[in-house]
């Protein structure tokens, strides 16, 4: 008797076990709990939009919420080099949110080999390019690099090119590394150097108190690697 009684208990929650696990599966298929809204939130820029984005999410509408991996789709997001941060959450029971911060172009990044890269303030590359991005100085580097990589060895031109003010930025054509430092290419072939400060702001006050002063058709280089002393070096052969 004890043992009929134990198996009929033992049935019971049996089927209850069954019942619970297929209330619960059915859950979640059920449209109750499919994605019904993708909020989008872009900061920073205007190169990707609502559509890309939640085209590289890979979400898609009436997919099962529970079948949405946020870590997965951050993965994805990531993985575009305009893609600087992003967090993907699941608002329950219909919606899933993406915030995303975009990389802002901040220097052109030209080769020798005429490789041309527009990147962030950070050196990473955001993607190739075919003309270089108007306004933004121009840095001479050695490598560029896939989109999404960081340029290497490059520290204090990125700080040098931080500190070009937009009336300066017209007489400089590019910028690039020395031995010593930073040098200035600007308009008309004339040199500046600026040699390797902590703060950039202090060889470019000097260079425009001399660019303010002077015409650059005589001029072959510039020295205000030395605070309040610059050098100006004249030639001849130069002037009209």
């Amino acid at each position: 008797m004890k043992t009929q009684i134990f198996k009929y208990r033992k049935s019971i929650l049996v089927i209850i076990f069954l019942v619970i696990s297929i209330g619960v599966y059915a859950a979640t298929k059920s449209a109750l709990l499919d994605v019904d809204e993708i909020e989008v939130y872009i900061t920073g820029g205007q190169e990707i939009g609502r559509d890309d984005v939640i085209s590289i999410s890979g979400i898609a509408l009436s997919q099962s919420m529970t079948s949405v991996n946020t870590e997965s789709v951050e993965t994805l997001l990531s993985d575009n080099s305009w893609v600087e941060e992003v967090e993907v959450e699941k608002k329950w029971p219909n919606t899933v949110s993406i915030w995303v911060a975009l990389r802002k172009p901040f220097a052109n990044a030209l080769t020798s080999k005429g490789e041309l890269a527009v990147i962030d303030e950070t050196g990473i590359v955001i993607e190739d390019n075919s003309l270089p991005y108007e306004n933004l100085p121009t840095l001479l580097v050695e490598d560029i690099g896939y989109p999404g990589n960081a340029i290497i060895g490059i520290d204090k031109l990125l700080s040098a090119a931080s500190e070009v003010s937009p009336d300066l930025n017209h007489w400089i054509e590019i910028i690039l590394p020395t031995a010593s430092g930073v040098r200035l290419q600007l308009s008309g072939s004339v040199f500046a150097d600026l040699g390797s400060p902590n703060d950039f702001s202090v060889p470019y006050k000097d260079l425009k108190a001399v660019l303010g002063q002077v015409e650059l058709t005589c001029i072959q280089r510039i020295d205000v690697s030395i605070p309040e002393n610059p050098v100006v070096e004249r030639d001849t052969t130069r002037c009209n």
